[in-house]
Parts: structure tokens; sequence; C-alpha cells
């Protein structure tokens, strides 16, 4: 599937109301218009989508952007319908600098079909972890301790930024490693660039994404100098189901972050430390706990949302065996060769980032490892359901679908 090309806010400053007049440009009106709850049949979703792959032909931009649904807040099956759909949020979208499609007022990145695709293949190949890494080399890290043990005494501040200069020379590069989705897809693309974000906020090379954050080294207090290991994991809420588990409804923020101290051999060898230093258990808990304004602030964060999301969506549908109960075999959504995804550079090899700052009598190098680790499989077997009170959940799924006389012959795959 080729990605869509079309209009960018180059600026990235444009009012809300300018770009809500230029997605409406762009997109169908009706797409266009904000609702907190738009529902897409993903059954119909993947008939509309085989007309396009006949005629070897791109889907349109409404269709790789999922209708603009910035979020999976239910899930719907209907056996009598035999129909499985998904609804969330959804508002009009423009594509920003960087090609990435965010609602026109909210500025949250809309889901893909891509990673869709890539999260249900993922699950049918039984995979079990979809997880990224970005770590420092052995001989890297044993050219690290080295220089640490040089610079275990105090330093002029001259000195120490002349020693800190050489650190690019002495790290080298790290290596960055995808497992559980292609390596070229946007779905890795996503997890690697806000791992990346993640460290570098974490010491302290780039601004700050909200008004108050701390970097870890700015609450580093004493010499800790063990190689901070941080990843990313899912965080849900207990998920909602009906009596007759044909309607769910998701919660929580989706993701927080876990920290792990790393003591590194004079060989460069890293093994795990019985001990976590307060500094890096602070930071890990106001990424955390700020999490959902960082994601708006920094829009990849949200994506990160959004992949997590997809994962468990897709093991949901195997836990509950959802598309065999509504009668749906997916055929061309698990076709790599039919329906291929967009590949993606994402690089191998990255430069690495560090930094330092002088704590008493020595020097702290902040040097860190880690990633993004998603096992949906586990976090659905310990997914613990919450009655649907009130038949609230079920009730919304029974008025979320169309008439049946209005759902034969129908082909629309979303509505409001």
């Amino acid at each position: 599937m080729v990605k869509p090309v079309f209009l960018r806010d180059p600026s990235g400053r444009l009012t809300a109301k300018r770009r809500e007049e230029l997605a409406a440009r762009d997109l169908n009106p009706e797409v266009v218009r904000t609702t907190p709850l738009r529902k897409i049949s993903l059954v119909k979703l993947e008939q509309a989508c085989a007309q396009y792959a006949g005629k070897k032909q791109p889907v349109p931009a409404e269709m790789q952007f999922l209708a603009g649904l910035q979020r999976i807040d239910y899930v719907f099956a209907d056996p009598d319908g035999h129909d499985l759909v998904i609804a969330g949020p959804a508002e009009g979208f423009l594509v920003d600098p960087t090609g990435r499609a965010l609602g026109a007022v909210s500025k949250r990145p809309t889901l893909r079909l891509d990673d869709l695709l890539v999260a249900l293949r993922s699950q049918q190949q039984g995979t079990g972890q979809i997880r990224c890494s970005i770590d420092p080399t052995p001989e890297s890290l044993a050219r690290l301790q080295k220089f640490l043990a040089a610079t275990a005494v105090a330093l002029p501040p001259d000195q120490a930024k002349a020693k800190f200069a050489k650190l690019g020379e002495i790290l080298g590069l790290q290596t960055i490693s995808v497992s559980g989705v292609p390596a070229e897809s946007h779905f890795a693309r996503m997890l690697v660039e806000a791992d990346i974000r993640m460290k570098r906020l974490s010491i302290d090379v780039e601004p700050p994404p909200v008004k108050g954050f701390r970097s870890h080294l700015d609450l580093v207090q004493k010499n800790e100098n063990s190689l901070q290991r941080w990843w990313f994991t899912p965080l849900y809420d207990p998920f909602v189901r009906s009596d007759d588990g044909l309607a769910y409804q998701l919660a929580g923020q989706r993701v927080q972050l876990m920290s792990q101290e790393e003591l590194v051999s004079p060989s460069g060898q890293r093994v795990d430390a019985p001990f976590t230093h307060v500094s890096a258990q602070k930071f890990a808990q106001q990424f955390t706990n700020r999490y959902e304004e960082i994601a708006a602030a920094a829009p990849i964060f949200a994506e990160l949302q959004n992949a997590i999301d997809l994962a468990v969506l897709a093991a949901l549908f195997r836990k509950e065996n959802l598309p065999t109960r509504v009668g749906w075999t997916p055929g061309l959504f698990l076709d790599e060769e039919a329906a291929p995804t967009d590949r993606e550079p994402v690089p191998r090899q990255i430069a690495s980032i560090s930094n330092y700052k002088q704590v008493n009598r020595g020097l702290f190098i902040a040097q860190v490892g880690g990633g993004v680790v998603i096992h949906p499989d586990q976090v659905m077997r310990t997914m613990e359901y919450r009655r649907d009170e009130q038949d609230a959940v079920s009730d919304r799924r029974k008025s979320s679908f169309p008439p049946a006389d209005r759902q034969a012959g129908s082909s629309a795959w979303w509505w409001d």
C-alpha cells in the first residue's frame, strides 16, 4: 500500500480553524467531522481495501488513516451481521512536516491501516513479544569503564568538558534491534523513534516537552555510574466486558516507563544490578504519571499508545475468538503479498546519545540502554474484566450498528 501524499502543514503553526478548513478541502466532508465515537467495520474495511488491491491502486488517505480514528475505546462484535467493529474518537486530519497524520483540532495522531495489518499479522504468526532495543556494544561499554576509572577524581570544569568531548569516539555506535514486527515497517519506526526521544529527554539533550519535567540527569544527586535501562511497556486498567462477550471497553493510558540499573564488567558485559537508584525510579514514575501530557506535546508518544492499542486489540481478538464468532476469516489483511505495507527506513545503528554531570567529587556519565517491550498476549492473559454494570457497554454496542435494512448490501466501512 502506497502512502498517500496530500496537503502538509509546513510551519506546524496553523490555527485550529485554518487546519479544519484545509482538512475539509482534502478529505471527505463527513470524515472531517469531529466525533467522540466513530465506528469502523473491519470486515467492510477489508472488502473496500480488496477493491483497491485488485486494481493495484493505493488506498485513499481516509482509509490509510482509518477515517481519522485516534484511539480504540470499544470493540463490538455482531454475529448476526457478521461484523467486527472498533470505535473511538475521530476528527479530520492533516499531515505534519514529518509525515505524521494529526487531528485538525486536537493534533493527536490517527491510527493507521498499515499498523493495524502489522499487528494482526504479528498475532497470527504467533511472534509473542513485539520489541525494539537500542543498546551500546560490549566493546564500547568496556571503553567507557576505562574512561570512568580515569575520571574517578574531581576535575575542574574545563577538564571535565574536554574529557566529555571524547565520549563520542569512546562510545561509538549503538545497535538498534527490532523483533515481532517487520524491521522496516512504520510500526517498527514508531517504537524506535519513541525510544530515542525518551532517552534524549532522560539525559537532558532535548528540551522538556512539558513544563516542570525533569530529566534523569537533573535528578541525579550523587555519583551513580551504572548503566540505566529504560523501557516502555503496556499499562491498562481492567476492560469492561459485556455478559455475552460481544462488547468490550478498553481503558487506561496504554503506556508506562520502567527502569532497571545494570552493572557493567570491565569487559563490557551487562548484568542486572541488585538495586535501582532513587533517581531512576523518580524519572520513570514522572514519565508514567505525566504520560498523557507528554503525548499531547510530543505526538510520537501518542503514536506509541496507538501501536500498543493495535497489538492488544489483535490479542483480544485471539483470546475471545471474535473473528470466528462473527464468521469473519481475514484474508487480505493477513496476506503480505496481496496487501504489502509500506517499507520505511529504520536505522540499524545510531550514534550513542550521552551527557555528563559533575556530582560531588566525580563525573556522572549518562549512558542508557533499553527500548520498548510489548507482550500483548500477556496483557490479555492477566486482564481482569469488569462487569458491564447496567449493561452500559452492551447497550452502546446495540445502538452502534445501523438497522438491519440499512446494513444489508451497504459497503460503508465507517460511520458515526
